[in-house]
């Protein structure tokens, strides 16, 4: 099973099973041509990555200096789908987890080869299939919000804000 670690750092279960959300920030405008047809402009945007855990003992993770980037290895995967059989990673896969694929099939997913050059993903085609997929474990350099922990009833709940930091 693949674990969350943030700086070096695992969270264990004794911190309780981490839940990931991930989420997008960043600034962008809506503007409308002259005909009134809506166009996105966006100048940034940014993955935030929220986790939380309620456990027996705390996540460790208050010893982290959270004013410095850090390393984020999530343990949640994220799934990419496309018509076509070349994909572009919408986020850096962890070294220790390889990115898997599949294609659809007759209303099935069946395992596919894939291969994977910085962050475009080439899966063989499968004759048949009407779409494709990758699955990634996903790393970013974050900067955290300081930890949250709250201390009750013999548990420990906490949460943590990640904010990615983009590769310009």
């Amino acid at each position: 099973m693949t674990q969350l670690i943030l700086g070096g750092i695992p969270v264990t279960l004794e911190s309780g099973a981490p839940a990931v959300s991930y989420g997008v920030e960043g600034g962008s405008t809506d503007l409308r041509l002259s005909g009134g047809k809506p166009v996105r402009m966006r100048h940034w945007k940014s993955r935030v990555i929220t986790i939380s855990g309620t456990g027996w003992i705390s996540s460790g993770l208050e010893g982290l200096d959270l004013d410095e980037e850090q390393l984020l290895k999530c343990h949640a995967p994220l799934r990419i789908a496309s018509v076509s059989s070349s994909l572009t990673l919408t986020a850096t896969p962890r070294d220790d987890s390889p990115v898997t694929a599949e294609a659809l099939v007759n209303g099935r997913w069946v395992k596919a080869p894939v291969s994977v050059v910085d962050l475009a993903a080439t899966i063989t085609e499968i004759a048949g299939a009407q779409a494709y997929a990758v699955t990634l474990f996903p790393q970013f350099t974050v900067l955290c919000d300081p930890l949250d922990e709250d201390y009750g009833d013999s548990v420990v709940g906490w949460q943590l804000v990640c904010h990615e930091v983009p590769n310009d």
